[in-house]
């Protein structure tokens, strides 16, 4: 399964401190979509499943995922550290909402990642007047203790804000917080799930929904060398397949893919590709001309 893979994005946990609107772990920010369990994978399973050998092996692990945040994993810390002693060398990055933890705990996770390349993503979508509109239940006090505490480590903190038309009037300012906090990356984005979200009770800054999507595809899977983890410890693909698989809202669009379980999937992708046949959320997240690349809107080096 891992055999010629350098990346492995990770999803360590469905357990989450937010309810966002747009969040295959919830049904439109309300209750937990029923095609998940609560759970995370632990320490000993790692151990069990992803041995040192395999490890020396990758160039890059990160923690995202689909439905939980990273930093509610309960063993994450003692996870990178066995990543880290098995591959020195292994660049390690996370992706959080930040208002989880103490300000301890981030600054442990800072220690830890401490390499050239390290880094750990807060998705923050606004100032303390927005960012808990789509953030829900995320304490921007919380954040901003946690961001600090884990720059003050030294560690590589990048700022992302997903740009809605309730937060776009506020991006330079946020930028310039950025700056000041001695974040290192700040970069803007606008979401692509507004075919699936429609029912959503937010507006887009632009309209960024595609009509048609490309049948010609860039693989990110294949660009990247990568596969994604998920947190029952099932192989997938990429996470935007993982996604489309367990999403309520949206069922309807993805019925192709459910044909296949996650091993299938992971040599059937290929196949559809080759006969310029992909699925839907082949097309969707990685076509030529609608990819999720056109998300980005800035992205900008502080440091």
């Amino acid at each position: 399964m891992l055999d010629n893979v350098k990346e492995i994005h990770i999803e360590p946990t469905s357990l989450c401190n937010a309810e966002c609107p747009m969040c295959a772990r919830n049904v439109l920010g309300k209750e937990i979509n029923p095609y998940i369990t609560l759970k995370s994978l632990s320490t000993k399973w790692f151990e069990g499943n992803i041995k040192p050998d395999t490890i020396k092996k990758l160039q890059k692990v990160f923690f995202c995922g689909n439905v939980g945040d990273p930093a509610s994993t309960p063993e994450l810390l003692d996870i990178i550290s066995y990543l880290k002693i098995s591959n020195p060398d292994l660049v390690v990055g996370l992706n959080s909402n930040g208002g989880l933890k103490t300000k301890d705990w981030w600054t442990r996770l800072g220690r830890l990642l401490n390499g050239p390349l390290d880094y750990c993503v807060f998705s923050i979508d606004g100032l303390e007047d927005t960012n808990h509109i789509y953030r829900v239940n995320v304490n921007w006090q919380k954040i901003m203790e946690n961001t600090k505490a884990f720059i003050d480590t030294g560690a590589s903190a990048h700022w992302d804000m997903l740009v809605f038309d309730h937060n776009k009037h506020q991006v330079n300012q946020i930028k310039d917080l950025a700056y000041s906090m001695r974040f290192k990356w700040f970069r803007t984005k606008e979401t692509d799930r507004w075919d699936t979200y429609q029912e959503v009770q937010l507006e887009p800054a632009t309209q960024f929904v595609p009509k048609v999507y490309s049948k010609e595809v860039e693989c990110e899977k294949n660009r990247d060398s990568s596969v994604f983890l998920d947190y029952t410890g099932k192989f997938w693909p990429c996470c935007h397949m993982a996604e489309a698989y367990l999403n309520k809202i949206g069922y309807e669009l993805h019925q192709d893919i459910r044909m296949y379980d996650n091993e299938k999937l992971m040599t059937e992708y290929q196949l559809r590709l080759d006969n310029r046949n992909p699925f839907y959320i082949c097309s969707r997240a990685c076509g030529i001309t609608t990819n999720k690349r056109q998300q980005w809107k800035s992205e900008t080096q502080l440091r």
